[in-house]
């Protein structure tokens, strides 16, 4: 599952980032409002964990806004304000969830698993480029009545080629969005998941390719 994490403070966003990562999740981290509302335009995420005082908006106009566009993903705010106004305001805003700093991150990862259960039974969304539909809880590709299931490494992969459609993206953006350690992520590594994600497409329909655009990246086509 990938989260977004919204934290303008480094050390606290740098410890919450490590951990999440460890224990298996993929993980987007905005400093600021402006950050985060960029990643919430081109991203899908299971879980997004935001700060309530963020240095160019709050918190909770943020997620006002983001409710209002009808955005349903589960979010858990995180405050140093701990008065009971405070938390219902948050609440009030459209968040899931409320965690008062200082917190433990074990407190922290039970909650963000709490909110992915909770997801995972109120949503049904899907993920659409033209008429090729990527399910998030099933990992299942379908393009009109055929479908291929992806593992967790092509589902990322395809999820990022269709929430940027048309763009083409290059490795470094592959590597930084869809591995664990993006230092892992070599040249060939790279080339050998597209070449896998490719055999998985032609099962579905050969219309649907992701076209090498050389010495740049990979660009998704449906015709």
């Amino acid at each position: 599952m990938r989260i977004l994490l919204v934290e303008d403070d480094a050390h606290l966003g740098e410890i919450i980032v490590r951990g999440l990562r460890e224990e298996g999740y993929q993980i987007d981290r905005a400093m600021d409002g402006n950050e985060a509302e960029l990643f919430h335009l081109t991203r899908t995420y299971g879980v997004i964990v935001l700060d309530r005082m963020l240095p160019d908006i709050r918190g909770e106009e943020l997620l006002q806004k983001w409710r209002q566009g009808n955005c349903n993903t589960p979010v858990l705010m995180l405050t140093a304000l701990d008065a009971v106004s405070d938390r219902v305001t948050g609440l009030k805003a459209g968040a899931d969830d409320y965690l008062c700093k200082p917190f433990a991150f074990d407190e922290l990862l039970a909650r963000i698993e709490a909110l992915q259960r909770r997801g995972s039974l109120n949503t049904s969304s899907v993920i659409k480029a033209g008429n090729l539909e990527l399910n998030p809880q099933t990992r299942l590709l379908t393009l009109q009545e055929r479908s291929v299931m992806l593992n967790r490494l092509e589902y990322d992969l395809m999820d990022l080629f269709i929430c940027h459609p048309g763009q083409i993206l290059g490795k470094e953006t592959l590597a930084e969005q869809c591995w664990k350690e993006p230092w892992e992520a070599s040249d060939n590594t790279i080339e050998a998941q597209i070449k896998n994600l490719r055999k998985k497409l032609r099962l579905i329909d050969d219309r649907v390719w992701l076209k090498t655009i050389r010495g740049v990246g990979y660009r998704l086509e449906v015709v």
